[in-house]
This record gives C-alpha cells, sequence and structure tokens, in this order.
C-alpha cells in the first residue's frame, strides 16, 4: 500500500497566510514545513507524524525573519507566546524556545535557552499541538 499523502496542519496554514497578507513582499528564504532529510531521522514536528485517516500531517512552520519587508521574525514569535494561544506546542527564535506546557523545572511560556543546531536566528519555528481541534483550527491568529 502506498504511503498516505501529507500537508500541513489548516491552523499553520492560516498563521502562514496571516502573515504573507500582512508582509506581502516579504522574503521566503528560510520558510518551510515539510522536514528535509536531515529533520527525517528525527522526531521532529517538520515530519508528517500526526495520522489522519487520508493524511499524514506536519505540525510545524518556519517563517522567514525579514526586517528589510517589516516581517520581524522575533517580534511575531514574541507575541504569539504573550498571547498564549492554546494552538501552540512550542516556539523557538534566536536561540530562544518557549513551551506551552513545562518541562523540567522551565514553567510554560517561559523562554529559555535554545541547545539545537539551529539557533532559529534567520526564521522562527512553531508548532502546534497534535490535537485535530487544535492543528486544524482555522482561527485566525493574534500576532
Amino acid at each position: 500500500m502506498p504511503a498516505k499523502p501529507f500537508r500541513i496542519a489548516k491552523s499553520l496554514d492560516k498563521l502562514r497566510a496571516q502573515i504573507n497578507a500582512k508582509f506581502p513582499n516579504r522574503n521566503k528564504l528560510s520558510d518551510g514545513w515539510i522536514g528535509d532529510p536531515a529533520h527525517q531521522s528525527t522526531s521532529s514536528d517538520h515530519n508528517p507524524h500526526i495520522n489522519e485517516v487520508k493524511w499524514r500531517v506536519v505540525s510545524a512552520l518556519d517563517i522567514t525573519h525579514d526586517t528589510a519587508h517589516g516581517c520581524d521574525a522575533g517580534k511575531i514569535a514574541l507575541s504569539l507566546i504573550v498571547k498564549r494561544d492554546p494552538r501552540i506546542k512550542y516556539v523557538i527564535s534566536n536561540g530562544r524556545i518557549a513551551s506551552s506546557f513545562k518541562t523540567g523545572n522551565n514553567l510554560p511560556w517561559a523562554w529559555r535557552k535554545y541547545t539545537g543546531k539551529n539557533k532559529h536566528n534567520h526564521h522562527f519555528h512553531i508548532s502546534v499541538r497534535a490535537q485535530k481541534a487544535l492543528y486544524d483550527s482555522e482561527t485566525a491568529w493574534k500576532f
């Protein structure tokens, strides 16, 4: 049986559309949602890890930092964390990560140092929770 096709979570597609509408001329060089080969051997949310009947769903999105065209990825990431949207699993930006849940001694929604290979200085990363009502919500994002 062939592998099921994959798609981006509808909530992230909505966020990307909103950012594109607000910053129509922004650079999209570091944008992405589907994992490259480096991601495929990991548990990254850029992999289609949510299994639905017809689809596999990717629950992560990267948005390019492009202040020349008004799109400040760091400010958007901070705004998303401040708003505490329940769809968010975590956000990574400028060497920091904030999760919507407690991790070890780290409180929910609090920035901490990100120790991954990519510091996310050229884009911000957002992952959404794996519950369908959240990842496929098309409610407008506030940022």
